[in-house]
């Protein structure tokens, strides 16, 4: 036979045995360095023996249409972007009957889910971890209808994320959420809500609830005590009641802007945590809620449920 078809028989058998990846990546996320590394990115992946399909997203939503409607014929689904598109490429993937592995690249302002799963900020060594690790069964939020990455939220300082102009994040980055959260602080409201958690109800006054799958939540480290395990089947459920006193409102305000989430005071009288896989949600008047940073909707009664192992996800330390 001759060399050069020989050769270009071998090369056709390859390119027939990389496995397909679609890469959808949000160019305007963070302070936007994920497009100056965008051919170094594929270079990386093109080398590991991937074929690549590229999409730089154009308008908000986009993630979930090009999801829906191409990551089913692909062996392996990588997002690149913040928090909210992670979320919307999750929530679309759940749709899926056939699901391909799931790899994020962190590229936004806070990247807590990413800060979870202890992948870090850095694209390129993302990058290497997506091509040497293996994919792992994370749990995942089920919130009504919709579905959640890491954390559904409502009240104080909850709408920051979706609040604050994009051009302000890109610029001012972490300080950028607490500039926003600063011109808050002294509209701090309550809300009469009850909670069923595994059949436990609680309720009260709260100006702080958190439903989370995730070690960080607004780029804060929740405690090591609470034993936050990602595909336990078990969310953290995180209620602040409402402060009585200038100094329970002085607590609060310091805890959060100083990323140590709760002092020893402020748990014994105002803090509610368990853990728990179903929880029913009930309020007097509609309630807005952040999903994953973006905008929930607003809701007087919601089921929140756990999906245990529903995705497979990408994570460091995991051999391949």
């Amino acid at each position: 036979m001759v060399p050069e078809l020989e050769k270009s028989k071998s090369s056709k058998k390859s390119r027939k045995s990389r496995k397909k990846m679609l890469l959808i990546f949000n160019p305007r996320s963070g302070m936007q360095n994920f497009p100056t590394l965008f051919f170094k990115v594929v270079d990386k992946f093109t080398e590991a023996g991937f074929l690549v399909t590229a999409y730089p997203t154009q308008a908000p939503g986009e993630v979930k249409q090009l999801v829906a409607n191409y990551a089913g014929g692909y062996d392996y689904l990588v997002c690149s972007g913040g928090d909210g598109t992670i979320g919307e490429a999750i929530g679309a993937l759940l749709n899926l009957e056939k699901r391909p592995a799931f790899g994020l690249i962190p590229a936004g302002t806070v990247n807590d889910f990413a800060q979870s799963l202890g992948i870090p900020n850095d694209i390129l060594t993302a990058v290497d971890i997506i091509i040497n690790s293996a994919p792992n069964a994370l749990d995942i939020g089920r919130f009504g209808d919709r579905h959640f990455s890491y954390v559904a939220a409502f009240g104080m300082f909850t709408d920051v994320s979706y609040a604050t102009p994009q051009n302000t994040k890109n610029l001012l980055g972490k300080l950028a959420y607490f500039l926003e959260g600063v011109k808050r602080v002294g509209s701090i409201k309550s809300s009469r809500c009850e909670f069923t958690l595994d059949g436990e109800v609680v309720s009260g006054n709260f100006v702080l609830g958190i439903v989370g799958n995730g070690r960080s939540i607004a780029s804060i480290r929740l405690p090591a005590e609470m034993g936050v395990q990602m595909d336990d089947g078990l969310f953290e459920v995180i209620l602040i009641q409402l402060p009585k006193t200038l100094k329970d409102h002085q607590e609060i305000i310091s805890s959060l802007f100083t990323q140590e989430l709760f002092t020893q005071e402020i748990r014994t009288h105002l803090l509610t945590i368990r853990k728990a896989k179903k929880i029913k949600f009930t309020s007097d008047e509609p309630i807005a809620w952040t999903l994953d940073g973006d905008f929930g909707g607003e809701y007087t009664e919601v089921n929140i449920e756990n999906i245990r192992h529903a995705l497979e996800v990408i994570t460091p330390g995991s051999g391949v």
